[in-house]
């Protein structure tokens, strides 16, 4: 999972979301308390304001190609979750919902 991670850091970065992708470098690169509570976590998997949420939208509130190579990560990321049983409440939402998206091109 912390490939999946590491590739999240750097799509966040190309899409300019450079804070975010600092804070998930930082993690990738932390202990492994660390990097289970933020695969858990509300900043990750959350509602407003988390990545899974916010991340890539920019200040039109439109879904870019830098969101949907966002939503691709996370999708990787909380499958290989799933697998692993290590969930937060709200990532088994956030995956169907970016694969059905996916689905409809939208």
């Amino acid at each position: 999972m912390r490939s999946s991670l590491k590739n999240l850091a750097e799509v966040l970065s190309g899409c300019g979301e450079t804070q975010l992708a600092a804070t998930v470098h930082d993690i990738v690169a932390g202990s492994d308390l660390e990097f289970q509570a933020f695969l858990t976590s509300n900043d990750l998997w959350g509602g407003a304001g988390s990545i899974a949420d916010q991340a890539g939208i920019g200040m039109s509130g439109e879904r870019t190609e830098c969101r949907r190579k966002i939503e691709s990560v996370l999708i990787e990321l909380g499958n290989k979750q799933a697998r692993n049983n290590v969930l937060n409440r709200r990532t088994t939402f956030w995956v169907q919902a970016f694969e059905q998206w996916a689905k409809n091109g939208i």
